[in-house]
């Protein structure tokens, strides 16, 4: 059995996230295109889910271990394998590194939310979190956004300097790294919140009153993490989800459902947004809550795989 083996470094350098970005659009208006349910599991120290989706052409299995403390180790708090094969067969195709893919995938997706959703003009763009999802975040919010400047808050101080390198030397805007959280989101017209924070980051009291914006939460998915607070949630002029298996993954959302104060009616689905008409910003504050879906996995290995595939070294199985 051969197949190509994609590894971290060949997507970051070749992979064209304009192009990622249309693979979800397009994938998301396919009628073939469905997900299993996805499996998570509560470990020692972390959590590991495993996705699956499938189309007419292919299949694609994900397994992902998330592990906050990670960082305190020098370690990506994510790792994740992709696993390519093809749908009339079962024939695997591709092995991907699933870390990175995870991370482009996950910008594109909100970047295709962002090009519907985000307010009009020049603006500025807010990072809370530093690690590899934010500076996949920029790489693609920078491709459907006209962005001014970029604001970026982290705990750690060396990632959020970090980021603001890349974002002022390798896409040209300029970008500053910053004390204040609350100041942050205040400032910014998008808000990026990509943590394993387990405590709000996103507070109603640093956005109300402070414009039209976008807020894309996208952090570490577990049953205890809340990093947008329930205010935001509630008070959003609208809420969108990847799924509406965020509504019972997502505790932010999942307790307000809960108790009745949302119902299913009250969010849009990313499929319903990307397939439907033109939309703009409807005013206030909107807010996208990604947990992800194995949808978003096949598209952008779908994707990886015919514009890497040829590139990458074949090993026999």
């Amino acid at each position: 059995m051969r197949v190509s083996v994609i590894p971290g470094r060949l997507i970051s350098e070749s992979l064209d996230v304009g192009k990622l970005i249309g693979a979800i659009e397009e994938g998301f208006r396919r009628a073939d295109a469905m997900l299993e349910p996805r499996a998570i599991y509560p470990v020692d120290g972390g959590t590991v889910l495993l996705m699956s989706a499938h189309d007419s052409r292919y299949h694609v299995l994900k397994y992902i271990a998330i592990y906050p403390r990670n960082a305190e180790l020098g370690l990506p708090t994510a790792s994740s394998v992709v696993v390519l094969s093809r749908s009339s067969t079962g024939e695997p195709l591709s092995i991907i590194e699933g870390g990175l893919l995870t991370a482009y995938r996950t910008g594109a997706t909100s970047a295709a939310v962002a090009k519907r959703l985000a307010p009009r003009g020049r603006l500025t763009v807010g990072f809370l979190g530093a690690g590899a999802q934010a500076r996949a975040h920029a790489a693609a919010l920078s491709r459907v956004l006209a962005i001014e400047r970029a604001v970026i808050h982290d705990p750690n101080w060396g990632r959020a300097e970090e980021l603001s390198r890349f974002i002022r030397e390798g896409l040209g805007v300029p970008a500053d790294a910053v004390r204040d959280p609350d100041a942050l989101a205040g400032e910014s017209d998008v808000l990026v919140a990509a943590t394993t924070s387990r405590v709000p980051v996103v507070r109603w009291e640093a956005l109300a009153g402070r414009g039209d914006k976008l807020v894309i939460s996208i952090g570490w998915l577990d049953v205890h993490s809340r990093e947008v607070d329930e205010a935001t949630v509630l008070r959003s002029s609208l809420r969108v989800v990847d799924t509406y298996a965020a509504l019972e993954e997502a505790a932010e959302l999942r307790e307000p459902v809960r108790r009745g104060l949302l119902g299913r009616g009250d969010f849009v689905e990313l499929r319903a947004l990307l397939s439907g008409p033109p939309t703009s910003h409807p005013g206030g504050i909107v807010l996208y809550k990604g947990v992800g879906t194995p949808l978003e996995d096949l598209f952008a290995a779908e994707a990886a795989y015919e514009e890497l595939g040829g590139a990458a070294e074949a090993v026999d199985l």
